[in-house]
């Protein structure tokens, strides 16, 4: 007989990104170790992307409760509304001034637009915004989930912090065993924190050791994460493991390498610290010695890609041979990433992208493709490309490196060579039904 896992997770289809597909792969692979998922999500939930092909992938066995995200859609539409109007009036009273100066107050518009979002949520929404959907959940799971189903452990994911508060509140009521999972660090997580006040800060990390103290397992994504909460927290050492993000074996698509374009393919969100600078020098440079590459080059960028480096792609010496795409569903992006010669990733930086895997990563094992790092060496994803041979990771700046990797690739396609990695055969240790099972093995222990 199944047992019965409360799932609790803002994050889920068909909200899209890739945060949501370590929760859906669980949910999808769960049933094959006799538990049944209830889902815990939102009705209408406030997100960059959505893909609604990822429905297809609940299983039958898995049960979905939606509840009212809470979230003021209304305030978002008009500050945003607002702020169109605005430029369009200043447009319009500077007709005689050049692009360069509407360009500028678009620019201007967008940041106070971004600075109202900010304000709110640096003062109201702790630990995050999605906490206006803290009540709605707790009322939906006591009333409806809990009623009708008599669960055996609680599991919460995040991002957004919001989601263990929920299962803490639940540990509290239902005296279940609970794992809470944590997909990004909370406390002192410098992608998230900065500009946060003093006071902000000390509200969060009583939330997050309220959350390590209840849980009854913590799951983070790499060693490294994991033996940086060890040493925050030694009286809990016990409680912390490592599952890493994966990939869904069953997603591969078999599809050739483009012929008629070399493809340079990055898939993801581009964000601060993440600077394509080193890639985007490297490819300019190989331009202008080799007018063959150019015309054969397309480089293609898919996914949320903020305003600074969109400008630095647009004003580069290859802006022709760049396409910024906008978010493609999971199933579009896997078939981009095998059409590529090469898939690279770019992690900020810092000393702390040492500790990080991105998805991403896992996708381009996936797609069976060269692989090229942008980030810190001898961090767990550096690491994972070269010692596993799926490509090659190398540090920002290293500008003719980067060219030796593409030229090599490059001579390949041009020769027709097979250009294949074997790195699903080399990474069976990161598919999703693997690191389902080592997650239902926690589950078993503790019921």
């Amino acid at each position: 007989m199944s047992k019965k896992v409360l799932f609790i997770a803002y994050h889920f289809p068909p909200i899209g990104g890739s945060g949501v597909q370590r929760s859906l792969k669980y949910v999808k692979y769960l049933p094959m170790y006799e538990y049944k998922p209830l889902v815990c999500t939102v009705k209408n939930g406030h997100n960059f992307a959505y893909d609604y092909t990822l429905l297809d992938e609940i299983p039958n066995e898995a049960k979905v409760y939606r509840s009212n995200s809470g979230e003021t859609l209304l305030l978002r539409e008009i500050i945003e509304k607002t702020s169109a109007v605005l430029r369009k009036l200043k447009r319009s009273k500077k007709n005689n001034e050049s692009n360069t100066d509407i360009k500028k107050i678009g620019v201007s518009q967008d940041t106070i637009k971004d600075k109202i979002f900010r304000y709110l949520e640096y003062n109201y929404f702790i630990p995050d915004t999605k906490i206006r959907w803290y009540k709605h959940a707790i009322n939906d799971i006591k009333k409806r989930i809990l009623v009708e189903n008599d669960i055996d452990i609680i599991y919460s994911t995040s991002s957004p912090y919001t989601d263990h508060l929920i299962a803490l509140e639940i540990k509290k009521y239902t005296n279940k065993p609970w794992i809470a999972d944590f997909r990004d660090p909370w406390v002192g997580n410098v992608f998230i924190a900065n500009n946060y006040s003093k006071k902000r800060l000390k509200m969060e990390a009583q939330m997050e050791r309220a959350v390590i103290e209840n849980a009854d397992k913590i799951i983070m994504v790499t060693d490294t994460i994991t033996e940086n909460y060890k040493k925050s927290y030694p009286e809990y050492a016990d409680k912390f493991i490592t599952i890493t993000n994966g990939f869904d074996s069953s997603d591969k698509v078999d599809i050739a390498v483009d012929n008629e374009k070399f493809i340079i393919n990055y898939s993801g969100i581009l964000t601060e610290g993440q600077s394509p600078d080193t890639l985007i020098r490297a490819l300019e440079k190989l331009c202008c010695e080799d007018e063959k590459f150019r015309k054969n080059l397309k480089v293609n960028f898919t996914g949320l890609v903020i305003p600074q480096y969109e400008f630095m792609i647009r004003n580069s010496k290859i802006n022709e041979n760049i396409i910024i795409n906008s978010y493609m569903t999971h199933e579009e992006v896997v078939k981009q990433m095998s059409k590529a010669s090469i898939n690279f990733v770019i992690l900020a930086d810092r000393s702390e992208s040492r500790g990080v895997f991105t998805g991403k990563i896992f996708d381009y094992i996936l797609a069976e493709r060269p692989v090229l790092g942008i980030m810190p060496s001898n961090g767990v994803a550096s690491n994972l490309i070269n010692n596993r041979e799926l490509g090659l990771s190398i540090d920002h700046g290293e500008v003719d490196k980067v060219c030796e990797f593409i030229k090599l690739i490059y001579n390949k396609w041009l020769s027709n060579e097979e250009v294949r990695i074997a790195s699903i055969e080399r990474c069976q240790d990161f598919d999703r039904r693997y690191l389902t099972k080592q997650l239902s093995s926690i589950m078993d222990k503790l019921i």
